[in-house]
């Protein structure tokens, strides 16, 4: 029984705090175990946030460049068909510009171009004057138709006198 004695005694004295080795180890593998697998889950928590930044930040630039690269495939068809027909539009609206500009050349040109009508206007006048006086005196010098037996006495008749110049350039003062 000392045997047993000594057993209980050594345990109690070990539960006392009499045996500072054996309550550290005893101690030191509860805590350990518990502080183990705590410290195992936050260092597992805190290494997969940090490899999952990792893998955000390392392909957030290919990313972008992949959203942009789909983006442009998509809009370019769109954007040339667009530009092709800006450019229609351009052309026709530079075609009827240069079709306006040159009917409001051509309609300041004819209003510039009236005196010209104006002189043309006078001279048509001066030469219709001219024809009827051609016209009087060719029949002024036609002989008359008389009797065989009378004499024919000249007629006295007074020559037309036109209304104003009969120059070329009567109308371009």
């Amino acid at each position: 029984m000392d045997n047993a004695f000594s057993y209980s005694q050594y345990h109690i004295k070990a539960m006392q705090g009499g045996d500072s080795l054996y309550n550290r180890m005893a101690t030191a593998n509860l805590f350990k175990e518990a502080q183990d697998a705590e410290l195992e889950y936050k260092a597992r928590k805190v290494t997969d946030k940090i490899s999952e930044n990792m893998n955000v930040i390392a392909n957030e630039p290919s990313l972008a460049f992949f959203r942009i690269q789909e983006h442009v495939r998509k809009s370019l068809p769109q954007l040339v068909e667009t530009k092709h027909e800006v450019q229609d539009i351009q052309q026709k609206v530079q075609g009827a510009s240069f079709d306006t500009e040159y009917a409001t050349n051509a309609v300041k040109n004819l209003q510039k171009s009236s005196i010209h009508f104006q002189n043309i206007q006078d001279l048509m006048k001066n030469a219709m004057f001219m024809k009827q006086q051609i016209d009087y005196q060719h029949d002024r010098s036609e002989p008359l138709v008389t009797p065989v037996n009378e004499p024919v006495e000249p007629v006295d008749r007074e020559p037309l006198v036109a209304p104003g110049p009969l120059s070329v350039n009567a109308g371009a003062s």
